[in-house]
């Protein structure tokens, strides 16, 4: 896909048929992050995507060649300003289908779809080293928050969720 010519994709609701590809995107955007790429895949999308339980709404763009990027998003709240809002957890697009506007359609289908649930902000984060994001972000118009993104994962997790129990907290 050349990035001086006119690209043409939709931007849709995710559907179980799509599994199998948005899992290969969601790896590749792990992949790229340098996070672990093992753990996501079909199975996944159909507990946290597609499920009776699910946790994520999910969006993707589709090229002429197939998916070329997706979103997931979820609730979000600010208590600073009692306001709901919506978390963008993923924002990926294919190399060769970036600078196409792909990205921008992606969010601004997010925030289409939060609005309509009277949502009043969306927010994420980036990877202090990932530059070409920046940009990208910065050409949407966010204010940039000056905030440092903390994770509690595997064992220490499970040390402290055990601890919290042993206390008999809530």
């Amino acid at each position: 896909m050349s990035r001086d010519s006119e690209m043409t994709f939709r931007i849709r609701e995710a559907a179980p048929s799509d599994s199998a590809r948005l899992a290969a995107l969601v790896r590749a955007l792990n992949q790229h992050q340098g996070d672990p790429s093992d753990h996501f895949n079909e199975a996944t999308l159909e507990r946290d995507v597609f499920g009776p339980d699910a946790c994520l709404g999910a969006l993707i763009a589709e090229g002429a060649g197939g998916l070329i990027g997706y979103a997931f998003f979820h609730d979000g709240y600010e208590s600073a300003y009692a306001a709901r809002g919506v978390y963008l957890c993923d924002l990926y697009v294919v190399s060769e289908a970036r600078r196409n506007g792909v990205g921008r359609a992606l969010v601004a289908a997010v925030a289409k779809r939060a609005k309509a649930r009277g949502r009043t902000f969306l927010w994420w984060v980036s990877r202090g080293w990932n530059e070409e994001a920046r940009k990208f972000y910065a050409s949407l118009g966010v204010a940039n928050e000056p905030v440092m993104a903390h994770a509690l994962t595997f064992s220490a997790f499970e040390t402290l969720a055990v601890a919290g129990k042993q206390r008999g907290d809530a």
